[in-house]
């Protein structure tokens, strides 16, 4: 291959990608701007009066509170003060016993399988209903390390990795945010971890959730602790099994009476919610009206642009049938190529609108290119050809170019 096919097989090839890269273009949508999150039936104002209200009245300070609040019959959910990081006290056992939930369901441990002395059965119930510290530590080291149990902590919750600070993975320190969505996992995907929420029902009758609620069941995971510091971490996370379940999760640092406070949130949000239950028929109904009004505007969209390009196509057939139609022989025949097209006039006025007529041009004049450079490329390549058939018939007559 001569040094001028090279070249024009590296120009071929160039076209070739940047085509491709035209195609990747024309079919990917651009990004729109990032929405404002949609709350749904929540009403936020509402839900922000109720942390104010009840901070005014006890003199506290709502820096030293987090909330999450999920209402399950939509998935609707609020927060508040969402992303500070506080130690996790004893809530870090419900992502442990989540982990060896889901192996005890792939079969790879059962209820008697032995961890430290303790068959699992044992674990559950005196780790999620009694939350004993040296055995949830025993269940912990099973797993692996401290760092690594925590990065296995993550994947019940849907936020990016970047979002967990170190102190995350060296001191379990945890956010309303993280541990309202571990919540929902678990709720949602309860045949995922067996036992767990079961054990989660039994504990802590008459505190934190439960003293806030008497008439229905709640699965909750309480958290205490005081660090060196001298901090006051109290916190409890759980599922209150309403009409319409909601889960809660509230988290205090150096807050008096927390115990008090924990119970009295979760007495409001119930009331919240159960305002909710009121409105869900009728926002359920609006939200199937909006989906079948957004399915209707699709589909005549569709529409729409289908019977365009139908027409579109029609108008281009006939533009280059007109010119034969009008002579009555081919556009070529007898005539000047200036001769077989239409007046610029005439030109526009039946040159259709095409979707994305521009796009098109441009993919056009590509191929265009590319064609043209493969022509270049076959008639090189056969001038080679026949300069070397007629070397080779010279040297055979023993004579010389």
């Amino acid at each position: 291959m001569t040094g001028r096919m090279v070249k024009r097989l590296l120009a071929v090839l160039l076209c070739l990608a940047v085509l491709g890269g035209s195609f990747a273009f024309a079919d990917a949508e651009i990004p729109a701007a990032e929405a404002a999150e949609d709350p749904g039936i929540l009403d936020p104002a509402a839900l922000q009066q109720i942390v104010d209200d009840y901070c005014r009245s006890k003199g506290l300070d709502p820096e030293n509170l987090s909330v999450g609040f999920c209402y399950t019959a939509t998935g609707d959910t609020w927060y508040w003060n969402p992303d500070a990081w506080y130690y996790s006290a004893s809530m870090y056992k419900v992502p442990v016993m989540m982990i060896l939930a889901e192996r005890y369901k792939a079969g790879e441990i059962t209820d008697e399988t032995k961890i430290s002395g303790l068959t699992l059965a044992e674990a559950n119930e005196l780790i999620l209903v009694y939350s004993h510290n040296d055995y949830a530590h025993a269940m912990m080291h099973y797993i692996g390390t401290d760092a690594e149990c925590r990065t296995l902590y993550q994947q019940y919750a849907q936020l990016p990795a970047e979002y967990y600070v170190q102190d995350f993975y060296d001191y379990s320190y945890f956010t309303a945010r993280f541990m309202t969505q571990v919540m929902q996992t678990l709720y949602t995907e309860q045949e995922r971890f067996p036992n767990v929420v079961e054990h989660l029902l039994l504990a802590q009758p008459g505190q934190y959730f439960k003293a806030g609620i008497t008439d229905v069941p709640v699965a909750q995971k309480y958290g205490n602790f005081m660090d060196s510091m001298g901090r006051q971490f109290t916190h409890d996370t759980g599922i209150v099994y309403t009409d319409n379940p909601f889960i809660l999760t509230v988290m205090t640092k150096n807050m008096g009476a927390s115990d008090t406070v924990i119970a009295q949130f979760c007495g409001a949000f119930e009331d919240y919610a159960r305002s909710l239950d009121a409105k869900l028929p009728a926002y359920q109904q609006q939200k199937r009206q909006e989906a079948e009004e957004e399915a209707r505007r699709l589909a005549e969209e569709e529409a729409r642009r289908l019977a365009e390009e139908e027409a579109a196509a029609a108008a281009a057939a006939a533009e280059e049938a007109a010119p034969a139609q009008q002579t009555g022989e081919s556009p070529d025949a007898g005539q000047s190529p200036a001769e077989t097209q239409p007046a610029p006039e005439a030109a526009a006025a039946v040159e259709p609108v095409r979707p994305h007529g521009a796009r098109r041009s441009v993919m056009i004049g590509f191929g265009v290119i590319i064609v043209l450079l493969l022509a270049g490329f076959l008639v090189e390549a056969a001038a080679d050809r026949r300069e070397r058939d007629y070397a080779r018939a010279a040297r055979s007559r023993g004579g010389r170019r």
